[in-house]
């Protein structure tokens, strides 16, 4: 439990700090936003942080079907020196972690670490952002040895574009590097791009979904599907349901399929929904 206090804690600062952040970031334009973003906390949330419970939908309810999912990210701009073509490096950190909570010493039954190191360009006129790409080497494992080791490396390209104050299209590709000895045919399960797309009707409402294709003599991948409903209007925390459904959810059983409900609370990134806010 200590260790869900300390979770539960930084992801609180690190809500604090992009709330911050936001307030700021409405302001942009293209003669001040270097200006803005080096004026911006350099230790932000990155992604979504939340936690949440529930359980499988192809099984019969119980303690070994049910568990804990919570997941955690934070970046962290390097320098505020100019950079060629206005880029910013960043390094990222995610963490994502599976707890059994309904079984005898609440066990963990699977955490993976994915540092990165980037650079993000974006691409802004007299209206505001009008896009983003990031530029990533990626390390992804799960901490474990010999058989249960699960480890790989990429060099990843992400893209977002908002259209409109209700919508935010997103797009990643990626290309591994060095070996895939722990997990030969992964790509089979992850494939080679993700697309996602956030629909925000009013202010208090998120709705996200995350297609992930791949194959492997059959539709391999999975969709990721929430709803965040704020709890509060001066808050960044969220009432939020998850919805997974297909494979690598974990890296342990990437080539598992599955399908979990899970319910719990969320702190959203905000950045990329400046318009809305």
């Amino acid at each position: 439990m200590i260790r869900y206090f300390i979770i539960t804690l930084l992801a609180y600062l690190l809500a604090s700090n992009i709330a911050l952040a936001q307030d700021r970031i409405t302001q942009l334009d293209s003669t001040n936003y270097k200006a803005l973003i080096k004026s911006l906390p350099a230790f932000t949330m990155y992604g979504d942080n939340y936690f949440v419970t529930g359980t499988s939908l192809n099984e019969d309810i119980s303690s070994e079907t049910s568990d804990a999912k919570f997941e955690i990210g934070f970046k962290q701009r390097l320098t505020n020196l100019d950079l060629p073509w206005d880029m910013f490096p960043f390094i990222t950190y995610r963490q994502k972690s599976f707890w059994d909570i309904y079984l005898e010493s609440f066990p963990f039954r699977e955490t993976n670490y994915n540092p990165a190191l980037g650079l993000a360009k974006l691409f802004v006129d007299d209206e505001g952002i009008k896009a983003g790409l990031w530029l990533s080497f990626e390390h992804e494992s799960n901490g474990r040895d010999e058989e249960n080791s699960r480890s790989w490396n990429y060099f990843s390209l992400q893209y977002f574009k908002p259209f409109g104050r209700k919508w935010q299209f997103r797009a990643k590709g990626w290309i591994p590097v060095g070996s895939l000895a722990d997990n030969s045919d992964i790509i089979s399960y992850r494939g080679y791009v993700a697309i996602g797309a956030t629909y925000n009707p009013f202010r208090s409402l998120f709705l996200d979904i995350d297609i992930q294709p791949a194959y492997d003599d059959q539709l391999t991948g999975f969709v990721k599907a929430g709803i965040s409903f704020k709890i509060s209007k001066n808050s960044n925390q969220f009432l939020y349901i998850q919805y997974f459904g297909g494979y690598s959810e974990d890296l342990i059983d990437y080539n598992q399929s599955v399908s979990n409900l899970r319910i719990g609370i969320a702190f959203k990134d905000l950045f990329a929904n400046f318009l809305n806010n």
